[in-house]
Formats: C-alpha cells, sequence, structure tokens
C-alpha cells in the first residue's frame, strides 16, 4: 500500500491552524485550552507532524541578489556575519553555478525566525551598497596619492573595508530592540529576550542540521594597513542607522549618512 504525498498547500494551512490551536492552548479557560490541544493534536497525527516540525515551519531563508565570481571577499563576508548577529540570524556562503554567467558565483544567504531573515537581507544590501562605494572612493585615494599605503591600491581598499564593517557593527546591534517594545512582535522583557534567542538559535540549529551544512572553515589572520583600517573605521561610524521596522517587517531599515 503506497501513500500519497501531501498537498503542500494543504500542509502549509494546516500547519498554520495547529500554530493557531496551539496558541489557544494557552488560554485561562481550561475547556477552551484543552479543545484547542486536541484539535492541534489531531491536525499533526493526520499529517504526521510533530511539534519541531511545526516550529521549524517559521524558519526560512532568503539569498541576496548581489553575488560575486567564484569568492565573496572577506570583508562582504565580515558584513553578512555582523548583520546576521545583529539580527539573530545565521549567514550562509552559497555557491552555485550560474548558466547566464557560466561560471560558479557567490552570494550570501539568511536563516532566520520570520521576519528576521528579510530584515536581515535588506540591511546586508543596503550597507553593501554603501560600502562597495566607500571602498571604491577610498582605493581611487589611494591611487591619486591621497591616502599613503605599502599595499596595492586593492588591498588598502580590502583593509578600509573590514574596518568601515567594524565601524559600523556596534550601531547595528544598537537597532535590535531590548525593551518592552520588540519590532519583531514577541516580549522582551530580559528573561523573554534570553529565552527568544536561545530558541531561535536552536531552530536554526535544527533547520541547518536538517539541511546539511556543515560549518565555514575560520580564516586566519592577516596583517592590515593601519592607514586604511583608520580611514575605514571612521567612515564606518560615520554611517547614521535609523531603526524603523515593524511587526511585519514593512517599514524598513533607514540608513542615512556619509559612506
Amino acid at each position: 500500500m503506497t501513500t500519497e504525498p501531501i498537498d503542500e498547500k494543504k500542509l502549509e494551512r494546516a500547519i498554520r491552524k495547529i500554530k493557531h490551536c496551539l496558541a489557544l492552548a494557552q488560554s485561562a479557560n481550561e475547556n477552551e485550552a484543552a479543545t484547542a490541544l486536541r484539535q492541534a493534536q489531531a491536525l499533526m497525527r493526520e499529517y504526521r507532524l510533530t511539534e519541531m516540525d511545526v516550529k521549524l515551519s517559521d524558519v526560512g531563508e532568503v539569498e541576496s541578489a548581489s553575488f560575486r565570481a567564484r569568492r565573496r571577499p572577506a570583508w562582504d563576508q565580515q558584513l553578512s556575519i555582523a548583520v546576521a548577529e545583529a539580527f539573530g540570524c545565521t549567514t550562509l556562503r552559497r555557491r552555485k553555478w550560474s548558466y547566464e554567467k557560466h561560471q560558479v558565483i557567490e552570494s550570501a544567504t539568511f536563516v532566520g525566525v520570520s521576519p528576521a531573515q528579510n530584515i536581515a537581507l535588506y540591511a546586508y544590501e543596503a550597507l553593501l551598497t554603501k560600502l562597495s562605494q566607500a571602498r571604491k572612493e577610498y582605493c581611487a585615494g589611494v591611487r591619486a596619492g591621497f591616502h599613503r599605503s605599502q599595499y596595492s591600491p586593492e588591498t588598502a581598499g580590502d583593509h578600509f573595508a573590514l574596518a568601515w564593517v567594524w565601524g559600523v557593527q556596534s550601531k547595528l546591534k544598537a537597532l535590535v530592540p531590548q525593551s518592552d517594545d520588540d519590532s519583531l512582535g514577541r516580549p522582551t522583557t530580559g528573561q523573554d529576550l534570553v529565552a527568544i534567542q536561545a530558541q531561535d538559535k536552536a531552530l536554526i540549529s535544527e533547520y541547518l542540521a536538517s539541511q546539511d551544512i556543515k560549518d565555514s572553515r575560520k580564516r586566519k589572520g592577516i596583517d592590515l594597513d593601519l592607514n586604511a583600517q583608520i580611514a575605514g573605521l571612521l567612515a564606518g561610524q560615520k554611517v547614521e542607522l535609523q531603526a524603523g521596522l515593524s511587526r511585519g517587517g514593512e517599514d524598513q531599515l533607514v540608513l542615512t549618512g556619509a559612506a
């Protein structure tokens, strides 16, 4: 006897209904809570879902439209890591064959509990545009002799860009609500926030494990151009970030100030 495959749309509707029932199961009304829990359990049996399956449905991944041929530079990777950490996500280096470019390309992917991954993607792409422009201008300054460096303009620009990310990193973290007003729509008292962060991290780890994704290797330390570091750090610190995040992620991050 063969089992017919479950319709994906029906499964999505069932998961939404299960989540709704599980929320009602927290009701102070014992009868209402018991009824809702029974309905949730019945649906989970019908669709052969576990509680972890339901929770994992909140985890999603989004891929950046920005890409590089073969490998993204260290400063690009560091920017995606900084953004992912700020918004409670994990970032992956996704390589694939591009039939349009006829070569392997690499882009950043963000994995998180919705809508965090979408907010992280927006922040990354907006900041990447500003960083790329700032690095380009610094490289031009090295070529013109405005900035002294013992390295080539491109290498000095890479060092500048890494420090730029360090300069903007603390501002990114400050955007994430740490008080009662949580823009992601979840309670954020001290204990609640720690519990939510731990739960989200566990769900993301479970999701990545199910995708058989391995951790990337750590990079070795490198010597950096001090002048480029200072210039990049100061430039990054001048970038102004304004939180404009709603519960559904409709209002987006606003970036202003000098690059």
